[in-house]
């Protein structure tokens, strides 16, 4: 006697979940793709010498490496304040219809940042300034980025919840503006982090780099 196997009905709901979390997943891989370009970028543009290049090896032989040290809290503050521009960019961007395509650009400019520090520093003084780049600067900038990073998937889905608002097409559920700003200050905890990991490696190796 034969046994007829039943026909399993299709699962939407599990497949949407799937999709939304590809999505959501996306959000996150889009800027850190970003951020990987700009890093290429600030390398390419160092060794063409560019003209934004430069303006950024000047800045850093000329304010960063050249200024006396501060005191622990001033210190704090300098390497806090930095970051904290690029956030206050990416959190207006997401209030804007045009937040998902535009708040790409923060990664991509700050990653290009690092890009062309790292290579300024490797150029001109080889393997001391790879030393600098691993213990002065990585550490910070990669918690930085972090921070960058998430706070760009919650201003994209931001700008996405304005468009669907607007269009009446779709809606978030249990998302909104108080979700959106709380989401950022939970990240901001990485930016704090980070200034104040780069305040202590400045006091216990900064007096090893001499430039």
């Amino acid at each position: 006697m034969s046994v007829i196997g039943t026909k399993k009905t299709l699962n939407l709901h599990k497949y949407s979940i799937k999709v939304n979390d590809f999505l959501s997943n996306w959000k996150i891989i889009i800027p850190v793709i970003f951020t990987f370009a700009g890093i290429i970028s600030g390398c390419i543009g160092g060794k063409g010498e560019g003209r934004l290049y430069k303006v950024v090896a000047d800045y850093f032989t000329n304010v960063i490496l050249a200024r006396d040290t501060l005191s622990i809290a001033s210190e704090f503050i300098f390497y806090l304040i930095f970051p904290a521009i690029f956030l206050i960019a990416v959190f207006f961007l997401g209030l804007s219809v045009f937040g998902s395509l535009l708040t790409n650009a923060v990664p991509l400019t700050y990653g290009y940042l690092i890009g062309c520090v790292s290579f300024f520093l490797y150029n001109n003084y080889t393997l001391k300034g790879l030393a600098y780049c691993l213990i002065m600067i990585f550490p910070y900038g990669v918690l930085c980025l972090l921070s960058i990073v998430l706070c760009c998937r919650e201003s994209i889905s931001m700008s996405e919840y304005i468009v669907k608002s607007i269009s009446k097409t779709g809606k978030f559920l249990n998302y909104g503006f108080a979700v959106y700003y709380k989401s950022f200050l939970r990240n901001f905890i990485f930016i704090i982090i980070a200034s104040a990991v780069k305040t202590i490696l400045q006091y216990l190796f900064g007096g090893l780099f001499s430039f």
